[in-house]
């Protein structure tokens, strides 16, 4: 009688150790589940997260050419070293002029970051100790060009750095029914002075002449009669 006594004391012990350790289990695996599920992010991983994509933005805004010039409506990031009052973010005025304390409106627009950066430096050194400026390019909303005559939508559209013709009358929804795609006029400037391009969409879908689909620089405008 002893033996069998003793192995129901056992198997008893075993059963509320298991269901201890069951009951653990079951307090902690949904939440632990219910995360996976709704696709949830700690705060400690929503952080991290959020810095990351702040970080691979303004990597992509220092990657800015070093010969680029500002443009209207771009935005700017400009932080002076130990002085977060100083520091802001700033857009582009139609005037081609941003604003900023002590040193008030100043001429952005045409001017390179390193020319821009040089230039508030300057001015704040006539109110600062040795002012250490860095200037990102944070938004490029200068590129645009107009795109306008027989297409679907005319209207102004945002352009990369290597946006070529076709495409800029692709994101005007194409021709017209009635558009003259053999005489496409791009107006671009050089050097200071307006220059008149024809450009023949013939030849560029056939094949013959694929240079005449040219890459649009900030400004141009295409007229499709």
């Amino acid at each position: 009688m002893r033996k069998p006594f003793q192995v129901m004391i056992f198997l008893i012990l075993f059963l509320l150790l298991n269901s201890v350790h069951l009951i653990d289990s079951i307090n902690f695996y949904p939440v632990k589940c219910s995360s996976y599920l709704t696709g949830a992010i700690n705060p400690i991983n929503q952080t991290a997260w959020a810095q990351s994509s702040k970080n691979q933005s303004r990597t992509r805004s220092s990657e800015t050419p070093r010969n680029y010039a500002i443009g209207l409506g771009d935005v700017l990031e400009i932080f002076v070293w130990r002085n977060q009052q100083l520091s802001r973010e700033v857009a582009v005025r139609p005037d081609g002029k941003i604003s900023l304390p002590l040193i008030q409106d100043i001429q952005a627009e045409g001017l390179t970051v390193l020319q821009l950066r040089d230039e508030i430096t300057r001015r704040f050194d006539e109110h600062l100790d040795h002012p250490r400026v860095t200037i990102i390019v944070s938004q490029i909303k200068s590129y645009k060009v107009n795109v306008l005559g027989r297409v679907v939508r005319p209207g102004v559209y945002p352009i990369t750095g290597n946006t070529t013709l076709l495409e800029a009358i692709s994101m005007a929804g194409g021709f017209s029914i009635w558009a003259n795609k053999r005489k496409i006029a791009v107006i671009t400037h050089q050097g200071g002075e307006e220059k008149r391009i024809t450009v023949n969409y013939k030849k560029i879908a056939s094949g013959k002449d694929s240079g005449q689909n040219i890459i649009l620089k900030r400004g141009d405008t295409i007229i499709v009669p």
